[in-house]
């Protein structure tokens, strides 16, 4: 019985090993094929946090650029390819985009209800102000977005520093209504697949009920019939993200 154990373990042990050899091969893959496609990506790490940092090709340090933050969902930590890379985007409006990865499941990057700022997001924060010293930044116009924990992450983030973004939006997320006032400055459109079997939409429709209860004016709301989780498909294929987006600047 003890030969076995040790046989069954062993075995374990070396699926293990292998599962995570395959699955950092197929990390570093996808970042080996980002930094091919795109020449202005690279991968960089910040108080052990990776983050992924998309520099405008043909960067000009005399021309003031937006940045774009982008909170991914729970363990979703691989470096995907994301729309604000694509040339079709970055040939109108040229931007940095920061990507940080987080290993906090559930609400990492913050959630409204516990009023919480953890680590992942004062990091990222930090972040943001190292790229603003380090490269021509407008910082009138900083973005941030985020999808399902990213999205409750970035309705923290706008509670926690009301006044930082110029423009936000929150794909399948939500947040607490109580702290709906501190949202009222910021432009922000919200979006939530009807169906939604993983984060229940109410979450998004009473927070853009209770901003436009309290007067706000800049809240948009998109809820899609019939879909569930994955409304950030939908989200892509937006076609005025885009201009809505980048026609914001603080201040103004």
């Amino acid at each position: 019985m003890k030969i076995q154990s040790k046989t069954y373990n062993k075995s374990l042990w070396k699926t293990g090993v292998l599962f995570i050899m395959i699955s950092a091969l197929s990390m570093q893959s996808m970042k080996a094929q980002l930094s091919d496609k795109y020449e202005g990506y690279e991968q960089r790490v910040y108080k052990g946090m990776p983050y992924g940092l998309f520099k405008p090709v043909n960067y000009n340090p005399d021309i003031s650029y937006p940045l774009i933050v982008y909170l991914h969902g729970s363990t979703d930590t691989v470096s995907r390819d994301i729309l604000w890379y694509k040339e079709s985007i970055q040939s109108i409006n040229p931007s940095f985009v920061l990507s940080p990865k987080t290993t906090e499941a559930n609400l990492g990057w913050g959630d409204t209800w516990n009023n919480t700022n953890g680590d992942a997001q004062k990091k990222v924060m930090e972040l943001v102000d190292i790229l603003v010293e380090q490269y021509n930044i407008n910082t009138s116009r900083l973005y941030i977005y985020g999808i399902s924990m990213g999205a409750f992450g970035v309705f923290s983030v706008l509670s926690n520093y009301p006044e930082k973004f110029a423009a936000a939006y929150a794909v399948c997320g939500g947040s607490s209504i109580n702290v709906a006032d501190k949202m009222l400055s910021t432009p922000l459109w919200i979006f939530h697949g009807e169906m939604d079997d993983v984060v229940p939409v109410r979450f998004s429709r009473e927070i853009y009920n209770e901003i436009v209860k309290l007067g706000g004016k800049k809240v948009k709301y998109t809820e899609y019939p019939g879909v569930k989780h994955n409304s950030w498909e939908n989200v892509s294929q937006e076609k005025e993200l885009g201009n809505w987006l980048f026609s914001y600047e603080r201040g103004k």
